[in-house]
């Protein structure tokens, strides 16, 4: 969602923003799982039910945001919310640009076949991408970055 509704020019940095907090957030888990903080017995369900609390801002919060400008444009083709959305998240001023985008990538998306998994499987023109990705992942559960 936030690297969806990020102006154009910022989207590569939020969306790598949001990996590295994915990564911080994991480190700090580890540190509070230590057996001198929140790692033992008695305080395990504490260290357990920290992960709610963002959960529950999270909850309490996203009805207030609205709709991805991106989603109200192209799934829904509502233009007039999708300004408004655009107006609420970037505040006032002209974005008629990021909206002609938008609709460029409609129309490019209108153009392209959206492929179930099976047929993505059995595409000859993405099998070595397919195949460098699953390597990819696989190894990188493999080298011990996770550990780290």
């Amino acid at each position: 969602y936030a690297g969806e509704i990020s102006p154009k020019k910022l989207r590569g940095f939020i969306n790598v923003t949001t990996t590295v907090f994915l990564a911080l957030g994991k480190t700090v888990a580890r540190i509070l799982g230590l057996r001198e903080l929140l790692g033992s017995q008695s305080l395990w369900p504490m260290l357990m039910a920290s992960c709610g609390l963002p959960a529950l801002v999270q909850l309490v919060t996203l009805p207030f945001f609205p709709e991805s400008p991106p989603y109200l444009l192209m799934h829904k083709g509502d233009q007039e919310g999708c300004k408004k959305a655009i107006r609420q998240l970037w505040g006032e001023g002209q974005h008629q640009a990021e909206i002609d985008d938008i609709m460029k990538e409609k129309a490019t998306m209108k153009n392209t076949k959206i492929l179930s998994v099976l047929e993505l499987v059995k595409e000859p023109a993405f099998r070595w991408q397919l195949y460098m990705i699953v390597i990819l992942t696989a190894t990188i559960q493999l080298c011990g970055i996770n550990a780290v």
